[in-house]
């Protein structure tokens, strides 16, 4: 059904030159606007429709994995998985080499936006660059993991917590 009614007579009014120019220009204007009227039956979308996919699009993702040994390989072989869970802003402790008289810790929060992805190393990176991993659980949400370089100075913390999905929120870097 047609939802738009115009009388085509009008249209032949303005071509054959029997409306002067100032009645012509609104009538044509009038003629585009009722062209853009939907003639078809067919429902449009609501813009609460197109808001909620939207929202659904941007919102976070769900939690890759529940329990953390699950969780850790898809987070140190995903980047993209590193910059959703990883807090904001990261505590990040390192120790001051060059500190005199003796090096000393420095401790600092990074916003998410300046914290240089990877974070942490692939398994793949671990085992070329030969790291050994060790877990220490601090209770149900809290685990750690520390990487090693034996016979160097090289040593790297991990810390992460769950909440409604597990998140790197420090890291400590005890390297000299």
């Amino acid at each position: 059904m047609n939802r738009c009614k115009f009388d085509d007579a009008n249209t032949n009014l303005v071509r054959s030159g029997r409306l002067g120019r100032m009645t012509a220009l609104p009538l044509l204007l009038a003629m585009l606007v009722l062209t853009g009227c939907d003639k078809s039956a067919t429902p449009t979308a609501t813009p609460a429709a197109a808001t909620s996919s939207a929202t659904a699009t941007t919102s976070t993702p769900s939690c890759p994995a529940e329990a953390f040994d699950r969780f850790l390989p898809l987070f140190e072989n995903d980047v993209a998985v590193q910059k959703a869970y990883v807090t904001d802003p990261l505590q990040s402790d390192s120790v001051d080499p060059n500190a005199d008289p003796e090096p000393k810790p420095v401790s600092k929060s990074i916003p998410r936006a300046e914290v240089a992805f990877p974070v942490m190393p692939s398994q793949a990176q671990q085992t070329k660059d030969g790291l050994v991993a060790t877990q220490t659980t601090g209770g149900p949400t809290e685990i750690s993991v520390k990487l090693v370089k034996p016979d160097t100075d090289y040593q790297m913390t991990f810390f992460f917590r769950k909440d409604d999905c597990w998140h790197l929120y420090r890291v400590k870097d005890d390297s000299l």
